[in-house]
């Protein structure tokens, strides 16, 4: 859809919503992403009072995008939820999943300060120069608060803890990467169905449920001012171990070649931080057991990008590059299955 078309239908949407007449202007669509395609708009509106806000962010997940079909409702109902607590997210405004309104999936929400820094190799050691310890610090600290946060006295969430055990977390994840592997392998994948089988054969019990992110990591989050503004990306949240973020976390893929994880701190000071702010102990086996989860669903990401590269009028090329990296990540998924043995 066209920049202009689509404003239109974000004016007579968001007119509807504040019962005003909405002007929208300045649609601008950040190059970042596979999934959710990120929008900002300016918006105005008379009374001005009408609007939360003259600059807004709209997220819309189309349907020939990497994980497509998208709903906008858990993602709404998640950072509807955690507005209640001290993890830094963006405030959510309006959404639906009627495809009618604005031809995808959407949800708007605030638009908050800051920049990405990312896991780039080559790039400088300290991701925002002079600020390292910091970011590395809050980096860590708002993980803890999202682990900690009390999901089960959210309305927003009552539903999605419905028939999920301590006992069956992992399994459910293993179904994840089961139903991803249907979805996406056109042809057999004998290293994936093998950790497949090893994923189920040696699923630990949950320590506890928690809130997951399930792509934590730099490139995340924004910071500015010395502080993370706001965690970004909640479209693959979900209840589960918390070992799944911190395993993801650390993978090298993030590390952006500096053997840190996601560019900020070694290994050990990460997990020694986590487990004083979180008031939990990591159990390394656990942590295992994630790493290899972790990079089998960063390996199919990449069997995704493929797929969704080799559909008919594909054009974007990151999907053919994100594709060659698949098999140096199963090596990897390999390695770590084998060293439990």
């Amino acid at each position: 859809m066209k920049d202009d078309a689509l404003c239109k239908r974000i004016e007579a949407y968001l007119s509807a919503q504040v019962r005003a007449p909405v002007r929208a202007s300045g649609l601008k669509r950040f190059p970042v992403g596979f999934s959710w395609a990120t929008y900002a708009v300016e918006v105005e509106a008379d009374p001005v009072a009408a609007l939360p806000a003259a600059s807004m962010i709209l997220r819309m997940g189309p349907d020939d995008a990497l994980y497509s079909p998208y709903s906008a409702v858990p993602q709404h109902q998640l950072l509807t939820a955690l507005a209640r607590s001290s993890v830094p997210t963006p405030r959510v405004y309006w959404h639906s999943d009627d495809r009618r309104i604005l031809g995808a999936p959407f949800f708007f929400c605030e638009r908050v300060g800051g920049r990405a820094p990312l896991p780039s190799v080559g790039a400088p050691d300290d991701p925002v120069p002079g600020h390292r310890e910091t970011m590395a610090a809050q980096f860590v600290g708002a993980l803890a608060d999202l682990h900690g946060f009390g999901w089960q006295s959210a309305p927003e969430l009552g539903e999605w803890g419905r028939g999920l055990t301590p006992e069956n977390t992992a399994l459910r994840q293993v179904e994840v990467c089961e139903q991803d592997y249907e979805r996406w392998a056109t042809r057999p994948q004998p290293a994936m169905l093998w950790a497949m089988h090893w994923l189920r054969r040696t699923a630990p019990r949950a320590q506890r449920l928690a809130i997951v992110h399930a792509d934590y990591r730099i490139g995340n989050f924004l910071f500015d001012g010395g502080r993370i503004t706001a965690v970004l990306d909640w479209e693959s949240a979900h209840l589960g171990d918390p070992h799944e973020d911190l395993a993801w976390a650390t993978l090298p893929q993030f590390g952006g070649g500096t053997g840190l994880v996601c560019r900020l701190m070694d290994l050990k000071s990460f997990l020694a931080l986590y487990e004083r702010l979180s008031g939990h102990c990591v159990d390394l086996a656990a942590l295992r057991y994630y790493t290899v989860m972790s990079l089998l669903k960063l390996a199919q990401v990449y069997l995704a990008s493929a797929h969704t590269f080799e559909r008919p009028g594909a054009s974007d090329v990151r999907m053919g590059a994100m594709a060659t990296q698949a098999a140096q990540t199963l090596r990897q998924m390999q390695k770590n299955i084998e060293a439990t043995a």
